[in-house]
């Protein structure tokens, strides 16, 4: 379809149901700012799909469709902008990061980890995601994102462990040079 033939076709369309979807929108939408807003999501969705939309008057039912899975998104849209602002709410302030040796360790085992194994236990354990979520979040099927989090979380806890035992490994030796020095003799003794 040329262009100067599609910019009719669609005035066409806006012309005869313009009003009846408008309309459509302000019963059902929560406030006439999202009824208009749900309104020229239609029709910019009728002007992208254009060639889908079918002739005379089916063409009302499938911008009614479109309009009601438009309104549909936005109502979901508002719930999760309301759920998440209750959960920032609700959330406590994060304690300050302290001089703790095992923290130390925790923030070098995720350096050590891939970027992507990173993000998914960064996802999980710092924000709370669930595996639907991350998933959401990652744009991909749950069961990837649920083996992405084990998979994760158990090269953390390899990396992590490894350099626990390091770190006490090198706190032993650095602990038996420390050793005070004293004579066999006097530890069991003999002598004067």
């Amino acid at each position: 379809m040329k262009q100067g033939e599609r910019e009719r076709r669609f005035e066409a369309l806006f012309e005869a149901y313009g009003a009846d979807v408008v309309a459509y929108c302000s019963w059902r939408a929560g406030s006439a700012s999202d009824a208009q807003d749900a309104a020229a999501e239609v029709f910019l969705t009728a002007w992208r799909r254009l060639d889908d939309v079918p002739r005379r008057d089916a063409g009302r039912v499938w911008l009614y469709g479109t309009a009601r899975r438009v309104l549909a998104n936005q109502r979901r849209s508002t719930r999760r902008r309301a759920s998440l602002a209750e959960r920032i709410a609700l959330t406590a302030q994060p304690e300050p990061p302290t001089d703790e040796p095992e923290d130390s360790l925790v923030h070098q085992a995720l350096r050590q980890l891939n970027p992507i194994d990173q993000e998914v236990l960064l996802l999980s354990e710092w924000e709370g995601l669930s595996p639907a979520q991350i998933a959401s979040v990652l744009r991909c099927q749950k069961v990837t994102a649920r083996g992405r989090l084990h998979r994760a979380r158990r090269r953390f806890r390899s990396a992590f462990e490894e350099l626990l035992a390091g770190e006490e490994n090198e706190r032993h030796s650095r602990s038996s040079l420390e050793l005070p020095a004293t004579s066999v003799t006097h530890v069991v003794g003999g002598g004067s």
